[in-house]
């Protein structure tokens, strides 16, 4: 007879109102964890990166054969272990799309002094396009004092002209290992920024590391640059540089 009392089961309602209750804090939760996943930074600048590419706006310079290292053995670099935190591959910093694919290191006193000599020019990098800014991901080995020549870069056009762009010490790149305290500091100049940073690991004793990101305005953007050359200026800095990305100007940010 119990069983047929109303108040020895829940109604009908309430049973109801308790899976709504239910639907709405899974959904609560569900929504929580999807913005959470889209506001993700790194997914957003990747989505960020493939949009622009998408637009035609900017694409990285497909740089296979023409790194002195490939990022595949930038891991194996013993008397350098901190570049196993160095990001490779598929990236967008200040809402630039980058591809690093390796690097490329040119001739600095202090590196020379150690044993370490890079080629004093790394000519011939193959563009053969019209674009209004090139984008250039990179960093020195060794400070200068700020404003040093650290590296020319070299614009040929299919005229057989050329237009030279001064990279400078502390205006626009500085030295990777960044030294002096747990702010990590970016490049001064108007066209440049600090794109990356990061801590190296144990192994490395927990070196905090940075890259910069310089947008080189081409003069003459009507023209087809054919290839890039670089020069080193001979300072105490090495120069190395990881990614080219040519494409509009405007799109650091």
């Amino acid at each position: 007879m119990s069983d047929l009392n109303p108040k020895s089961k829940p109604s009908n309602r309430v049973l109801l109102a308790a899976a709504f209750v239910a639907l709405l804090l899974v959904a609560g939760v569900g929504g929580l964890l999807l913005f959470n996943h889209l506001r993700d930074p790194q997914r957003v600048a990747a989505a960020d990166g493939r949009r622009i590419i998408a637009q035609h706006l900017a694409e990285p310079l497909d740089m296979t054969g023409h790194f002195q290292t490939p990022a595949t053995r930038l891991k194996d670099i013993k008397q350098f272990p901190a570049w196993r935190a160095v990001p490779i591959g598929s990236q967008t910093f200040c809402h630039v799309p980058l591809q690093i694919d390796g690097m490329i290191c040119l001739w600095g006193a202090v590196n020379a002094k150690n044993g370490l000599t890079f080629p004093e020019a790394w000519t011939g990098i193959p563009f053969n396009q019209k674009f209004e800014t090139l984008y250039v991901y990179h960093a020195t080995f060794v400070g200068s004092a700020n404003g040093t020549p650290v590296y020319d870069l070299v614009f040929r056009y299919e005229d057989g002209s050329s237009a030279t762009n001064e990279i400078l010490y502390g205006d626009d790149v500085l030295d990777w290992y960044a030294y002096g305290g747990p702010h990590v500091t970016g490049p001064t100049a108007a066209r440049s920024q600090l794109a990356w940073h990061g801590v190296a690991g144990p192994d490395a004793n927990n070196q905090p590391l940075r890259f910069c990101l310089t947008a080189v305005d081409n003069p003459f953007p009507a023209a087809t640059v054919t290839a890039v050359d670089l020069y080193s200026c001979k300072s105490q800095s090495a120069a190395c540089i990881l990614a080219f990305t040519p494409g509009h100007s405007g799109l650091m940010q």
